[in-house]
């Protein structure tokens, strides 16, 4: 038990670290080394703060995981939909063109948020990806959704053939079984 909780603590610690001190220009906190349980681990934990949630949301979402350890993940980016949380000015934002990215240039809504994220997202937003100040860039807001109400596949058992069938040989030489209701099965041998 206490092995388990390690890695989170240390994923933890260093997120936590990164983030009191980020700002534009800091490095983005490099939680695509860590392994998916460690990520799903601290994405459980209470201790760790909503927008480091947020990005492991986009991480896992980037790795294509479907669930956290059984579990749904992405609530917080779907909680926020059409929610606006953070004041957007009219006014164009002060950057110089060659830093201009829309949601165009990225080919997911979890790349597009993993980048709003690192260049000040969700308070910030130079780039323009989050016009409704919700906190989510493009169309990561429909694609968290779908990941917060993901059901996966039910497999329905296979029947295994009864071991009491008994099976004839017909007058040309066929193989069946005789069915509950009396006929003759000749796929059953």
């Amino acid at each position: 038990m206490m092995k388990s909780i390690y890695p989170a603590l240390i994923l933890l610690t260093s997120c936590s670290a990164i983030l009191e001190s980020h700002t534009p220009t800091a490095s983005w906190p490099d939680i695509t080394t860590q392994s998916s349980s460690t990520l799903c681990s601290a994405y459980r934990s209470e201790a760790v703060p909503n927008r480091t949630k947020l990005m492991i949301e986009t991480e896992l979402a980037a790795r294509n995981q479907r669930q956290c350890l059984g579990a749904n993940y992405g609530t917080y980016s779907a909680a926020n939909i059409g929610l606006a949380l953070y004041p957007r000015p009219n006014a164009s934002y002060p950057t110089s063109p060659s830093d201009l990215r829309n949601c165009d240039d990225f080919s997911s809504g979890a790349q597009a948020q993993s980048f709003f994220l690192a260049n000040g997202g969700p308070t910030r937003d130079p780039n323009n990806l989050d016009s409704d100040g919700d906190g989510l860039a493009c169309e990561w807001g429909t694609q968290a959704r779908q990941l917060s109400t993901y059901r996966p596949p039910e497999i329905t058992p296979v029947r295994p053939r009864s071991s009491s069938s008994r099976c004839y040989t017909g007058p040309r030489g066929g193989r069946y079984t005789i069915t509950a209701s009396g006929n003759r099965n000749y796929g059953g041998c």
